[in-house]
């Protein structure tokens, strides 16, 4: 265990810095612009990101996926993904740009047009920063990345909130989306330092879609089960419904993120690197699990509890509504790490076309729900992602138990002990909040309680998690102390 924690130490330290400057900046930025700008803003640009980010999947057409899998590639494979990435970027923008005035009047939101004429060029963009972006996930090399994403967001984050300042409205966040893909495709470049010295072969072609054209289709079902909350409440409801819905979604979606973006990131290369010896890879799948989910569910929960005072004291009191939103979309993503730790240990195996079956399967079950939620509104929506998120956990494991014998019910019960004393340690917290005047004072004293009484058990019983964790933050100290030392000898 100690030897598979510490193979991604130093990219599990970068890595985990530059998300969490991405989404602190993120977090920042969203409850300033939400005490500047009205839901209805929110709401339109939800609708927007639907489009987007299914043309972002087409434009990467899942080659990078494919690039960091591959245990080796040449140059002619990078020079291929950076034509292949710049065409369908560039097509995916003309599409979009082509098709926004029909947006617009599906929705009946005429500010829809120019908006999407306008974000459709971040797709073309972002396609041009594909390889670099690949390259140093790859190489492990988050120190990069956290440097280019740290000055694109802070930039892009600035120009937003002065622009909602000056009453730019919608606007502001349109420039702020534009101005982080343009600034993190450039500073990407500058940090990988590479180049399109290869030459574009077919054969080179063929080998990467053979892998990423199943992460491609892949990726578009669930960019669109996923975002088909916001397509189906913005047609059947209005701006301000969806405003409310995405800023609880947005608000749960930044742990989940954090967490999903890591686990990939460090996750894919580790795990791909392990794929030829099973055993192994399922030892470092167990305690991946055990890790993430040691700090990942007790959060969520969390803030699931604390929905309500959040919401006020975070946003303000015009965003009540999307209390009960955020605690059902929270419970959802409780399990997130049970998601995404077995689709990558699927992934390392090269599996894809079951990836693809999965992803299939799964997306029919959103589609369904949703679409049958969305007759009662926002906030049955929400409750329905967390009945899709339960049968997502299934099936996403199916595969693990067939190839590891490592099922769902095995790692629930590898998992007891983390969801046993998490529920225990939320009671003093559900006390609190239920009894105690409302107020941050009483919120703080709640969310400490829970804190101390999750740790305290943790460290009493001796949890396999919570030892793996204080071994690998003694070795990012003697890491970090020998790279100061040797600095300083002569």
């Amino acid at each position: 265990m100690a030897n598979i924690g510490h193979r991604g130490l130093h990219a599990s330290f970068w890595g985990g810095l530059e998300i969490a400057v991405r989404y602190g900046v993120q977090i920042a930025v969203t409850v300033i612009l939400a005490r500047l700008l009205v839901p209805d803003d929110f709401g339109l640009i939800a609708i927007l990101l639907v489009f987007t980010s299914v043309g972002a999947l087409l434009a990467d057409a899942g080659f990078g996926t494919a690039l960091i899998q591959r245990r080796e590639h040449t140059i002619d494979d990078e020079t291929t993904m950076f034509f292949i990435s710049l065409g369908t970027g560039f097509a995916a923008t003309l599409i979009l740009y082509l098709t926004a005035n029909i947006i617009a009047d599906f929705y009946n939101k005429p500010t829809l047009a120019p908006l999407t004429k306008f974000m459709a060029w971040a797709l073309f963009f972002g396609s041009a920063g594909a390889v670099p972006d690949a390259l140093l996930t790859k190489r492990l090399d988050f120190n990069a990345r956290t440097r280019a994403q740290a000055l694109s967001s802070i930039v892009s984050g600035a120009l937003a909130i002065i622009l909602a300042l000056q009453k730019f409205g919608v606007w502001s966040l349109a420039w702020q989306g534009m101005t982080e893909t343009v600034l993190r495709t450039f500073f990407m470049w500058q940090f990988s330092r590479w180049m399109p010295r290869g030459r574009f072969r077919v054969d080179s072609f063929r080998a990467l879609f053979n892998f990423g054209g199943y992460m491609l289709l892949a990726g578009v079902l669930s960019t669109i089960s996923s975002r088909l909350q916001s397509l189906v409440i913005g047609k059947l409801f209005t701006a301000r419904d969806l405003g409310y819905y995405v800023l609880a979604q947005n608000t749960q979606a930044a742990p989940s993120s954090v967490v999903a973006i890591l686990l990939n990131r460090i996750g894919l290369p580790v795990f791909s690197s392990m794929a030829h010896d099973r055993a192994q890879l399922r030892l470092a799948l167990q305690v991946s699990l055990q890790a993430s989910m040691f700090v990942f569910f007790p959060c969520m929960l969390g803030l699931a509890m604390i929905a309500k005072p959040f919401v006020t004291m975070m946003y303000g009191a015009q965003w009540t509504p999307a209390t009960p939103m955020l605690t059902l979309l929270a419970l959802a993503a409780s399990i997130w790490p049970i998601h995404v730790l077995n689709l990558l240990a699927l992934s390392a195996c090269g599996r894809s076309d079951r990836f693809l079956r999965l992803e299939l399967i799964k997306n029919i079950v959103v589609v369904a729900v949703t679409l049958l939620a969305s007759l009662f509104g926002p906030t049955a929506v929400a409750a329905a992602m967390l009945v899709a998120g339960i049968c997502a956990a299934w099936i996403n494991t199916w595969y693990s138990k067939r190839t590891f014998d490592y099922g769902l019910l095995q790692q629930i019960v590898d998992l007891k002990s983390t969801l046993l004393i998490t529920l225990i340690a939320m009671l003093p917290a559900w006390a609190i909040l239920h009894w105690a005047p409302e107020g941050i004072v009483m919120t703080l004293a709640a969310v400490c309680s829970a804190i101390v009484v999750y740790v305290g058990m943790a460290r009493l019983s001796k949890h396999p998690a919570l030892i793996e964790i204080i071994h690998v933050l003694k070795l990012v100290g003697e890491a970090y102390s020998k790279k100061t030392s040797s600095r300083h000898d002569p």
